[in-house]
């Protein structure tokens, strides 16, 4: 990068010395020359130019491969988890309890198919790889059957939500209340009403704090969503951000 930008101060600097001999020698030869030299400058900084684009692609193919071995290593150790408690039950013979696990592990499934239909991508991106990024506070995310919002915003509205979520989940680690709760989580509620979508965000933990990480949460979601103005309310201790569904 260096080297590209003492490069780019060189330039200008190149195109002016020919430009220069050439007023002041104005022979046919001489512009010749200068326009051998410009096309000489001009490809040497589009070369440069592919170079650099081809180096920041590849730099970034490798930082989405290490996310998502992250985000399967993170899965793999949840499995792992899993299949070790419900081993240990088996053999205590504790069959009601494996059925338990089981069974919530189906939920869960289940629930990550729903969210993966919801037909927002980046969201959708944002939701699936949330254990990868923040172990922390769990993001419980509810989605009603055959949820589907495809084309309802657009790219920088949906880019908006996600920054939304982060946000909250900033504003809450960052509160001071999470260390007070066993399993600190927010909860967001997708839904539909009236030809609308709805998405509610509110804590869901085991605290008597929620009047008080409310407020600060509706702000945190507030400020991301400035740049979109999606309609949004503080009610029922969370918030509620509303959009037009395509009819």
């Amino acid at each position: 990068m260096r080297k590209w930008r003492e490069l780019s101060l060189l330039m200008p600097l190149s195109v002016a010395v020919p430009l220069i001999l050439a007023w002041i020698f104005p022979r046919a030869v001489m512009f010749v020359l200068l326009a051998v030299w410009l096309a000489g400058v001009f490809l040497l900084m589009s070369g440069q130019e592919r170079r650099r684009r081809k180096r920041e692609l590849e730099e970034l193919r490798q930082s989405l491969q290490q996310f998502f071995l992250d985000v399967l290593s993170h899965q793999r150790h949840d499995w792992m988890n899993e299949l070790q408690v419900i081993f240990g039950y088996a053999r205590m013979g504790k069959t009601e309890r494996v059925g338990e696990i089981v069974e919530r592990v189906s939920e869960d499934m289940h629930r990550e198919s729903r969210i993966a239909k919801l037909g927002l991508p980046e969201l959708v991106f944002y939701l699936m790889t949330i254990k990868g990024e923040n172990r922390e506070i769990a993001l419980r995310v509810e989605v009603d059957e055959d949820l589907h919002y495809a084309g309802s915003l657009t790219l920088e509205e949906e880019a908006a939500l996600v920054r939304a979520l982060r946000a909250g989940m900033a504003a809450y680690r960052y509160s001071g209340m999470a260390e007070r709760s066993m399993e600190p989580a927010l909860r967001i509620v997708f839904g539909e009403q009236g030809g609308e979508a709805t998405l509610f965000i509110e804590t869901d933990t085991d605290t008597d704090d929620d009047s008080e990480a409310a407020p600060m949460l509706h702000h945190a979601v507030k400020e991301a969503l400035k740049p979109c103005t999606l309609p949004m309310e503080l009610i029922d201790g969370g918030t509620l951000i509303r959009w037009k569904l395509p009819v």
